[in-house]
């Protein structure tokens, strides 16, 4: 995928869940099968705090960048290739870090976080623009999950971290009406 893609995949699917998530009602927007799960929005909150720190990180020049996590040393999985490691992590266990795991989230904070998150999404295509094609490849960033990968890697991730929690929601809602 190149990079017009990933912008393109990237407003795509945020804009997708962002639109879902705005149009629930409280009931929906609040409802935790059992308690277990995490509400539509606990995950929106969690997709912020997903994506906000990698904005962050970007905006640190590219030697910066290559100082802290230096270069890759593999080349980049293709985005199948990358969501089945990133499944395979999850069945293994793997669950997000204390730091991106939401707290309840009320209902009268639903535009906000909406709106959060598209403006992160913008800002993170705005970012990706910036860099050439091959750095894509070389440089690399840390993922609490799955290590450090190239910032190719990273952004197929962060498209499929959208269309995961998307599926999640609507499932968690469906279990609702069953």
């Amino acid at each position: 995928m190149n990079k017009a893609k990933i912008i393109d995949e990237l407003r795509s699917k945020y804009g997708a869940f962002a639109e879902y998530v705005a149009s629930l009602s409280e009931d929906d927007f609040v409802f935790s099968l059992h308690g277990e799960k995490w509400a539509a929005g606990q995950q929106i909150e969690h997709l912020c705090l997903s994506v906000e720190p990698l904005v962050k990180g970007l905006r640190a020049p590219e030697f910066a960048l290559k100082a802290m996590f230096g270069k890759a040393d593999h080349p980049s999985a293709s985005y199948a290739e990358l969501v089945a490691r990133y499944r395979s992590e999850l069945a293994a266990g793997g669950t997000a870090p204390a730091s991106f795991r939401p707290d309840e989230v009320a209902f009268a904070r639903k535009e906000e976080f909406v709106n959060t998150l598209r403006e992160l999404v913008e800002k993170l295509c705005a970012k990706i623009e910036k860099f050439d094609e091959e750095r894509l490849d070389i440089r690399v960033l840390p993922h609490p999950l799955l290590g450090k990968l190239t910032m190719r890697e990273m952004f197929y991730f962060t498209i499929y971290h959208s269309e995961h929690h998307h599926k999640l929601t609507v499932e968690n809602l469906a279990a609702r009406v069953s």
